[in-house]
């Protein structure tokens, strides 16, 4: 962590929120303070940061509250929470939280310094060794690459004859090796791209893009496909969808993602809907504006007990009526980390025999 140690201090005290702030600023952190909870939540979906002090009684929503939203939206931000009391069940209902440390605001500044600078340090401990083992992934995954390019070159030579004559037999062979030497090019590609999204090292190229005409650009590739199982493919496009401040490329590798599933998964003679609306949902108490994509199949669905697990890496989901295993691979988990960098959401439903609908939204203010 080569950049100055981001806080942010929530406290309703304002005395003790001001003089914590002006501290830590005087030892070189860049501090950021919310008054209550609800401020606090709002930094929190617009910042990163490296360490959060949380006052654990607050009007309103709480520290507990404001450390449960951390550890589920903002995993890298430790955090320490703070009291005025001294209550031994409240700081082990902390730590199990995920707080790092539980503080009152008795000690000293000098020991609140002290214990700041040791969450700190494991911080920064831990950061180094996330990067070191990500780096070293990532090398690894370029690294494999470059054979598996090797043998899908020497493949494409052999096919074409110019190695010598090639029965029938061997070229079915061929094929099939190279199909295989493709869906590992893939894996490694989206291994590659999820590492990358998990270091939050991804470059997102937003510029305006206008939803309503990305989307059918998508779908109308599909066209073949589609005739060749006989699925009707059904596109609603609702009025007045706002341009939006996207990477155009990221949403159309997840939008092109969703329609694959969705047509690998519905049987010859079905239906897929695919819809883009604007929707009003509530968010940390403000009603807020986003654009919906939702992809709906007629495909065999899947199980409830599996549907919370289809964005898990590496997890394989139980679908269709003999309850055959699927993997779903790292394409949706890419999805979802794509989405999420664009502070939206992605969402599925399903029901076995009646279809899936995927679905993700995107803030119409995302910028």
């Amino acid at each position: 962590m080569t950049h100055a140690p981001k806080i942010l201090i929530v406290d309703d005290e304002d005395a003790f929120r001001m003089l914590l702030a002006a501290t830590l600023e005087d030892e070189g952190f860049e501090v950021t303070t919310a008054p209550d909870g609800e401020r606090a939540l709002e930094f929190i979906n617009q910042y990163t940061f490296d360490l959060a002090l949380l006052d654990v009684r607050m009007p309103g929503i709480d520290g507990m509250e404001v450390l449960q939203k951390i550890k589920q939206d903002s995993p890298t931000t430790d955090c320490i929470m703070l009291t005025g009391f001294q209550d031994i069940d409240l700081a082990v209902k902390a730590i199990k939280n995920g707080a790092k440390d539980f503080l009152g605001k008795t000690q000293s500044v000098d020991e609140l310094l002290i214990r700041i600078n040791n969450v700190l340090r494991a911080h920064r401990a831990e950061a180094h060794i996330t990067e070191v083992q990500q780096d070293y992934t990532s090398k690894l995954m370029h690294d494999l690459l470059s054979p598996l390019h090797s043998l899908q070159s020497a493949i494409d030579f052999l096919e074409q004859g110019l190695g010598g004559p090639v029965t029938d037999l061997q070229k079915k062979v061929l094929l099939e090796i190279n199909s295989m030497l493709g869906n590992m090019d893939a894996l490694l590609n989206d291994m590659i791209d999820l590492t990358m999204f998990e270091s939050g090292r991804i470059d997102l190229q937003k510029i305006p893009t206008n939803i309503d005409e990305l989307i059918p650009s998508v779908c109308a590739r599909f066209k073949p496909l589609l005739s060749v199982k006989n699925i009707t493919l059904n596109i609603n496009i609702g009025n007045n969808i706002p341009t939006i401040t996207v990477d155009p490329a990221r949403i159309e590798q997840v939008t092109n993602n969703i329609l694959d599933n969705a047509v690998k998964h519905t049987p010859n003679g079905g239906s897929i809907t695919v819809s883009v609306s604007n929707i009003i949902e509530e968010h940390d108490n403000k009603h807020v504006e986003f654009v919906e994509v939702a992809v709906a199949d007629t495909g065999h669905g899947i199980a409830q007990a599996e549907l919370p697990f289809v964005f898990d890496k590496y997890k394989e989901v139980l679908t269709g009526k003999s309850s055959e295993k699927k993997t779903t691979g790292l394409g949706l988990a890419i999805c979802r980390s794509i989405i999420e960098a664009h502070h939206g959401q992605m969402m599925a439903k399903s029901e076995i025999g009646k279809g899936s609908t995927f679905r993700y939204i995107l803030p119409i203010d995302v910028g």
